[in-house]
């Protein structure tokens, strides 16, 4: 008896991450120490909004999700949050525009506008092509200013 009601809670918390993932966002921040998290993982906004740029990813609420994370996702969450005693709220993904397969990657939020990622180690590159072009267009706007400061 006590071994099936060790493996239902076990399932009631996978379900109620599951829940949480799929709630829309309310403004609560993760409660965590952040002392205690990888901080290769933890992303700042200007971060995100780099692979936003040009069109590469969008940033969204998790709700706004339509596919289902996988039981691994949802299972290092819940490891995650065993071993920091932490309680992670208002989760965002950050999904590909072009139709890729692989899950989007999942960030809770914390404090300060930073981002705690959950199911990578660390962000998806940002598009080289664009940041290429951006580099070249700074570089002629630059060329530009200097051309009509110094007449």
């Amino acid at each position: 008896m006590e071994v099936k009601n060790l493996f239902a809670s076990e399932q009631l918390a996978e379900d109620a991450i599951a829940d949480m993932i799929r709630t829309a966002n309310n403004g609560q921040m993760s409660h965590v120490d952040e002392l205690r998290l990888d901080f290769n993982r933890i992303c700042r906004k200007k971060d995100i909004q780099q692979r936003t740029r040009f069109g590469a990813y969008r940033f969204k609420d998790s709700a706004n999700y339509s596919e289902a994370f996988s039981l691994e996702t949802i299972l290092n969450i819940k490891n995650e949050q065993r071993y920091l005693a932490a309680c992670f709220s208002d989760y965002v993904v950050l999904v590909p525009r072009l139709g890729s397969k692989a899950e989007p990657c999942l960030l809770a939020s914390l404090k300060n506008g930073y981002f705690y990622l959950l199911n990578a180690d660390e962000l998806p590159p940002a598009n080289p092509v664009m940041h290429a072009l951006k580099k070249a267009f700074s570089w002629i706007q630059k060329k530009i200013s200097f051309k009509t400061f110094t007449k």
